[in-house]
């Protein structure tokens, strides 16, 4: 089976970097940052790369899961919004976005098929 792929696209006016965090460090400590430029930029990614050997807890399910994080930054400025690698790979493209509000929104689109992408 091949690596869980996704596409993260950032429709802000501004660049945005999520940083890779896994607890207990501290929130400066990441272990890598995807940048993605403003309007319209995108990277894809292999959710494989965020998952740390040591870093898993137990869920309700009494299942392994990993504690990654990661953390989204915009401006140099931490939003608050994180997501976790296990939510990642259920979509088939992230859509980083800022509402009418200003406030940061983060949108899911399920793939139809989980083993090609199309551009």
């Amino acid at each position: 089976m091949g690596a869980k792929l996704t596409v993260i696209e950032n429709r802000c006016n501004d660049d945005i970097e999520i940083r890779v965090w896994v607890p207990p460090a501290r929130p400066d400590r990441f272990h890598s940052i995807i940048r993605i430029e403003a309007n319209g930029g995108w990277k894809e990614v292999n959710s494989k790369n965020f998952i740390h050997a040591d870093a898993t807890i137990l869920n309700d399910d009494d299942e392994f899961v990993s504690s990654t994080m990661l953390m989204i930054y915009v401006d140099g400025v931490y939003t608050g919004y994180y997501f976790l690698p296990i939510h990642l790979v259920k979509y088939a493209k992230v859509i980083c976005d800022i509402n009418d509000d200003e406030l940061f929104v983060i949108q899911g689109i399920k793939p139809t098929f989980n083993f090609c992408r199309f551009k």
